[in-house]
């Protein structure tokens, strides 16, 4: 998942409810000195506290002990509440998780079930804040906890905070690869922040809801998202708003709109305010991402770039930075043809690469110890002032034993569901492959009786009409010539006049079987005449009044095998209904779109129960649907007794 931005603002106003304005440092540290009483001075030393939490200056400690010490000896509940509130963030920014915990526990101690509304207040921000840490050492069950704990205090006093609390359970369904929850509470707090009329929050909102489209990648949602959010930006004329605008619009330009020298644009503007606001991580992300696509596009600017990108790291001690900054110098030189120089780099990105994965290592190591410690904190104490230390030791030795038998229990299981699984799959797979080669035969058959069929009824026609027809009509024209050389009675003549009468039927009777069997105007002028020649035929005889409609088709170009199977399926429909509907009228309709061609016949016959319908298992039936199925398409019968029949039938074209 990409580096995100979410919550960037959101963590800042999670601290407490912060001042309109900025109030410089040495004059909040005058105001310290010049403080009468204790109560005052703790709100001063709250005051610069506020203002400068997220400094996290060296001399922040003593401070919060002041503060503290403070509100203890005057027992000024929210003086105390609020000390530990501040240590619990600023512990937590250090990196000393541990110490911010029992920050965190002291705060809960004070504050809770207290119904005075700045303590309650104090309430949210406690759970807020350690949602955030428990979030920073990735124990996601804790946090979504914290969470759903602030939500509901903001929200019983209708505070703003409640947008940070949306936006941290986000992020921990986000890591937990829940991208659908992420987004549900990304949007919700879009929806709370716009309700407080705080444009700067409603913009950051909006962009923290962009960037988990794009971990999503649904890439458009997050243009639209932005194009929204940018006359808020503008107006907002905000530094950091700026930021982060301008690094999700990057991200779009290069991985949606594909248009890389555009992204370059925005991170570089994304880079600038990064400067304006003196913020190294927003310097060294956007800084980042612009490099990669300089080295991609062979920019002019991208050695210069790699410059700074190195200097900013190695200055502010960003190990992983510096690893991507050689690499792309190693890069750099390789495209130059220096591969000496090339070779360099890559090895001191290989030696810091090395360094950053062993610290990576002892860091989650020691995330994992304190997590473990914090969750068993309660039995430890105990058993440490119930037991002796020896007995201790071997208690620990019995755990870690049940631990190894568990855990290698566990993992046989798993090896076993694995094993299992996998054979489940391949059976699977086999039996697919099996359906599938039947279904491949059975089309395979299917087709060489279609076409055997159709080659046949080809062969007849001709015969009919090429050789049997032309017999007729050698007889009929020697009989006419017979007539005219014969001497015959009244009688005879209207014997033989009559004759020929039944010969010219016969010899039209034989026409219209050879065109059933292959029409000529199927072959010569395509479907639509064929289809509108045999419906107005079929009118023609009296059995059926057929309506014959035809919309996208006259234009449209159908494979010959397609066009025969269409033909014969209207053939047999209408055959079918003058032999069973009882029907006075029938309409053909014919629709041909891009990709899609449909058939529909109904009829205002006597129609039958749809079960029927379903099983009937005469030829013309299994010749329907046997050339549907051919050339995978789909019928739907819609019928009733009394109600006539509909048949639709829909194919795939291209």
């Amino acid at each position: 998942m990409k580096n995100c931005l979410l919550i960037l603002y959101l963590m800042l106003l999670s601290v407490l409810c912060l001042a309109q304005g900025v109030v410089k440092k040495d004059s909040l540290l005058n105001n310290i000195d010049r403080a009468t009483t204790d109560s005052l001075k703790v709100e001063v030393l709250y005051e610069y506290m506020k203002a400068n939490l997220n400094n996290n200056t060296s001399d922040f400690e003593p401070y919060i002990k002041q503060m503290t010490s403070l509100s203890k000896k005057i027992n000024f509940k929210w003086g105390l509440s609020t000390a530990y509130v501040l240590g619990l963030s600023y512990y937590k920014n250090q990196g000393k998780f541990e110490k911010a915990l029992q920050y965190a526990d002291s705060a809960i101690a004070v504050s809770k079930n207290e119904s005075d509304e700045d303590l309650r207040l104090n309430m949210g921000h406690i759970h807020l804040n350690r949602g955030n840490l428990y979030y920073v050492i990735g124990d996601y069950q804790n946090a979504i906890q914290d969470y759903f704990s602030a939500e509901k205090v903001f929200q019983q006093i209708k505070h703003k905070s409640i947008v940070s609390a949306y936006s941290g359970i986000a992020n921990c369904f986000g890591a937990l690869s829940n991208q659908q929850k992420a987004l549900e509470f990304a949007k919700k707090a879009v929806r709370t922040a716009r309700d407080f009329n705080d444009n700067r929050l409603y913009a950051t909102t909006i962009m923290n809801l962009a960037t988990e489209e794009m971990n999503a990648d649904n890439y458009a949602a997050a243009d639209s998202l932005l194009h929204a959010a940018w006359p808020i930006v503008e107006q907002l004329q905000n530094s950091k708003s700026f930021h982060v605008y301008y690094y999700n619009k990057g991200d779009v330009e290069a991985y949606y709109k594909k248009d890389k020298r555009k992204a370059i644009e925005y991170y570089q503007k994304s880079y600038d305010y990064g400067l304006e606001n003196e913020d190294v991580s927003q310097q060294a992300k956007a800084l980042d991402l612009l490099i990669n696509l300089q080295l991609e596009l062979k920019h002019k600017d991208t050695k210069a770039n790699i410059d700074k990108f190195y200097k900013l790291a190695e200055e502010n001690g960003l190990s992983d930075n510096k690893a991507s900054a050689l690499d792309y110098y190693s890069k750099w030189y390789g495209n130059l043809g220096d591969y000496k120089r090339a070779y360099e780099y890559a090895q001191q990105y290989r030696v810091v690469a090395d360094s950053i994965y062993s610290d990576n290592i002892s860091e989650k190591a020691s995330k994992m110890e304190i997590l473990f410690r914090v969750a068993n904190k309660d039995s430890e104490i105990k058993s440490l002032q119930e037991e002796k230390e020896i007995h201790q030791l071997q208690l620990r030795q019995k755990n870690t034993l049940n631990y190894i038998l568990i855990g290698s229990t566990v993992s046989l299981l798993l090896i076993s569901l694995l094993i299992y699984r996998n054979y489940q799959h391949r059976q699977k797979l086999q039996q697919q492959r099996i359906t599938e080669l039947e279904t491949e035969k059975k089309l395979t058959a299917t087709e060489a009786i279609l076409q055997g069929e159709e080659q046949e009824r080809s062969r007849l026609a001709k015969d009919l009409h090429d050789g049997l027809g032309g017999m007729l009509s050698g007889i009929k024209y020697s009989l006419n010539n017979m007539k005219e050389n014969m001497m015959m009675t009244p009688a005879d003549v209207q014997a033989f006049e009559h004759s020929i009468y039944m010969l010219d039927n016969s010899i039209s009777e034989m026409r219209r079987v050879a065109h059933n069997l292959m029409p000529e105007s199927l072959l010569k002028f395509g479907l639509n005449e064929a289809l509108n020649d045999f419906c107005k035929e079929m009118g023609r005889n009296g059995m059926l009044k057929v309506v014959y409609q035809s919309f996208g088709l006259k234009d449209k170009s159908i494979d010959r095998s397609l066009s025969v199977t269409i033909y014969r399926i209207v053939q047999e429909l209408l055959n079918n209904i003058v032999k069973h509907a009882d029907a006075k009228q029938a309409i053909v309709q014919i629709s041909a779109s891009e990709n899609q061609l449909s058939i529909t016949v109904e009829d205002d016959g006597k129609g039958m129960e749809l079960d029927k319908s379903k099983e009937a298992q005469g030829i013309g039936w299994k010749n329907i649907r046997s050339r549907v199925d051919y050339h995978k398409g789909t019928i739907n019968i819609k019928t009733a007794p009394s109600k006539g029949t509909s048949v639709f039938i829909e194919f795939s074209i291209t």
